[in-house]
């Protein structure tokens, strides 16, 4: 029988695993009804997207055939910008946004666009409103729609990760005022990095490095297989010591590649400031994978001087009778954008 027997449904199927979530409930009282974790198979890992073979067998074991459903936008030509453009109604600023796109040259041919409002320019004198606006090639999101399609899934929601995290964010977090926090989704092959401040999002970035990068990190400095190098990534306790202290162990080259990210996350934050004059961040929420790997909040904060913590994107959820909660702690922080997905369904209805 499937444990997915509510509505809002969402699928998050990256380049190393499938995830899915069910939720049930209302803000401030949601409730986990079911949630899986799949390791994508050799042949499919590392692809732009799964073979309809794979997901129309995926849909069929857990007995999601027709159901509705929010899926993660894919693909190489999803690009995030941030513009500063002037008030306007939403249906003309939808129109403007996707021209300011057009006239960048960043996709060639036609592509779908959509936009949210980060709030107002923080350039002195400027009355501008700040707005991501997020742009696909129009072949590629069809090919997506109809991978689930033929699957036998409706697509209620085409979603991308930063929108995630901040619904993700949003449902377990209480925001105080005018106070920035910080999510770091670590995929396999690149991290997306958000900033989130007074229920909004106002800085995204995409970073190339991934969970990949780390384990070939490990394979190279130990002479390891990657199957084998994987492992130990997961195995290696990581803890804020120098590096020195443990030469030759993973968790030595697990820090090395850990340093390179945290670099790149550290130059972001300080973009933000100085562009943006945002102020610091408070708080850095890590999800995805790799946020598995033990002691990696400990040492990303030390590296950030930022509080970090693995995210947990059901603190504060009701988990169902069926559900087995411990199960599910482990890879939690990996359900964050397909529970974000979930919770955006709800204002969907």
């Amino acid at each position: 029988m499937s444990i997915f027997k509510k509505d809002l449904i969402a699928m998050d199927i990256g380049s190393y695993s499938a995830k899915v979530v069910s939720l049930s409930g209302s803000p401030g009282a949601w409730a986990v009804d079911g949630a899986a974790y799949f390791k994508l198979p050799k042949q499919e890992a590392g692809n732009a997207t799964v073979s309809n073979g794979f997901l129309t067998g995926l849909v069929s074991a857990q007995r999601l055939s027709g159901k509705s459903i929010a899926a993660l936008m894919t693909g190489r030509s999803l690009i995030f910008r941030h513009l500063y453009m002037p008030p306007m109604p939403d249906n003309d600023l939808k129109e403007a946004v996707k021209w300011e796109l057009k006239k960048e040259g960043a996709i060639a041919g036609d592509y779908v666009s959509d936009y949210c409002q980060a709030g107002k320019s923080a350039r002195p004198g400027e009355k501008m409103l700040s707005v991501i606006a997020f742009g696909a090639d129009s072949s590629e999101a069809e090919a997506v729609m109809t991978l689930y399609k033929n699957a036998g899934l409706k697509i209620r929601v085409l979603d991308t990760v930063p929108t995630a995290l901040l619904f993700s964010f949003d449902a377990h977090e209480e925001w105080q005022d005018k106070v920035n926090y910080a999510m770091l989704d670590v995929g396999q092959f690149k991290s997306t990095l958000v900033i989130l401040r007074d229920k909004k999002l106002v800085f995204v970035r995409e970073i190339a490095f991934g969970g990949e990068d780390i384990t070939k990190a490990v394979a190279d400095g130990m002479k390891k297989e990657l199957e084998e190098a994987e492992e130990l990534k997961f195995a290696a306790a990581v803890e804020v010591k120098p590096f020195e202290a443990d030469a030759g162990e993973a968790s030595h080259f697990i820090k090395f590649a850990l340093e390179r990210l945290c670099s790149e996350v550290h130059r972001s934050l300080d973009y933000y400031q100085a562009q943006f004059r945002g102020g610091a961040v408070s708080k850095l929420f890590l999800c995805g994978g790799t946020a598995q790997i033990p002691g990696i909040e400990g040492f990303v904060a030390e590296s950030l001087g930022i509080p970090s913590f693995v995210n947990d994107p059901f603190r504060g959820f009701k988990m169902r009778a069926a559900m087995e909660a411990q199960r599910i702690k482990p890879i939690a922080a990996s359900l964050t954008a397909a529970t974000g997905m979930a919770v955006r369904l709800h204002w969907k209805e």
